[in-house]
C-alpha cells in the first residue's frame, strides 16, 4: 500500500525561492528607483514621480534610437527565420556534400566572443569601403543571429514526422500546399519562438552595434552614452520600458502559438 504525498516546505522549495529573488531582485530595484523623487539613488525613496517616464518619452534622441533599435530587430528577426529555417530543412533532410562542414561552420559565429566579431565586421566593411550605417548593423547581427536560428529550427526538425506530409501528397495535395496547411502549422511555433529570440538578441546587442554603427544610434548605444555620465533615474525608466515591452511580446508571442497549434 502507497503512501498518499504529503505537500511539504522543503529545502528544495526555499532553494527555488533564492534562486528567483537573485534574478529577480535587480528589476526590481531598476523599477523602484525608475520612480524616485531625486536623481539620487538612495535608500529609501525620497518620493514617488512619473517624472522621469515623461522625459524619456519627449526625448527625441530616445525615440530615435528605439525606433531604429525596433528597425533593425525587425529586419533581423525576419532575415534570420527565413534563412534559419530554409538551412535547417536543407541540413535535416537532405543529404549532400561538405555537410558535415557545413553544419560545424554554422557555429562558428556564435562561439566567437563579441568584440572580435565587431572588430572583423568593421575591418570588412573598411576594406570594400562600405559605409557604416543600419544596413551594416542588420548585416553584422544577421551573423550571429541566423546560427541560433538554425539550431532551433534543426531541434524542431530532426523530431518532425514526415509521413503527415506524405499523406498529404498522396491525398492530392501539391508541395506548395502540402507545406502551407500541413508543415507551417505544425513549425509554427518554433518560428515565432526564433523570431522573438534573434528580435531580443538584435534589440539587445551592444558590443558588435559598437564597432559597426553609423550616424544612427540604435537604444543600447544611446544608453550607454547616458551611463557614462552617471547611473540616473532616466536611465531606470528607459529600462523599465524595455522589460515590459519584452514581457508583453513574449506573452503576446506564447498566447499567438498556442492558439494557432490548437486550432
Amino acid at each position: 500500500m502507497h503512501r498518499k504525498k504529503r505537500n511539504r516546505f522543503g529545502v528544495l522549495d526555499v532553494i527555488n525561492i533564492i534562486i528567483l529573488l537573485y534574478l529577480l531582485f535587480p528589476l526590481a530595484v531598476i523599477i523602484l528607483y525608475s520612480f524616485n523623487l531625486t536623481s539620487s539613488l538612495k535608500f529609501p525613496l525620497e518620493g514617488f514621480t512619473t517624472r522621469w517616464y515623461k522625459e524619456v518619452v519627449q526625448d527625441k534622441s530616445f525615440l530615435d534610437s528605439l525606433r531604429y533599435s525596433l528597425y533593425v530587430a525587425l529586419a533581423v528577426s525576419t532575415i534570420s527565420v527565413t534563412i534559419g529555417t530554409l538551412a535547417s530543412f536543407a541540413l535535416t533532410r537532405y543529404n549532400f556534400k561538405f555537410k558535415n562542414i557545413i553544419s560545424f561552420s554554422v557555429l562558428i559565429p556564435i562561439t566567437l566572443p563579441a568584440i572580435i566579431l565587431g572588430i572583423s565586421l568593421l575591418s570588412f566593411f573598411a576594406a570594400i569601403d562600405f559605409k557604416r550605417s543600419l544596413l551594416t548593423v542588420i548585416f553584422g547581427h544577421c551573423i550571429f543571429c541566423i546560427p541560433f536560428a538554425v539550431l532551433v529550427m534543426n531541434s524542431r526538425l530532426s523530431g518532425f514526422d514526415v509521413s503527415v506530409e506524405e499523406a498529404a501528397k498522396d491525398l492530392g495535395a501539391t508541395t506548395l500546399q502540402t507545406f502551407r496547411y500541413v508543415t507551417f502549422p505544425i513549425i509554427r511555433p518554433s518560428i515565432i519562438g526564433v523570431m522573438m529570440l534573434t528580435f531580443a538578441l538584435s534589440f539587445d546587442e551592444f558590443l558588435v552595434t559598437f564597432f559597426i554603427i553609423g550616424k544612427r544610434n540604435t537604444l543600447p548605444i544611446v544608453i550607454w552614452g547616458m551611463l557614462r555620465r552617471g547611473v540616473s533615474p532616466t536611465i531606470n525608466s528607459i529600462a523599465t520600458m524595455v522589460l515590459f515591452l519584452s514581457i508583453t511580446l513574449i506573452i503576446i508571442a506564447n498566447k499567438y502559438a498556442k492558439i494557432r497549434t490548437l486550432r
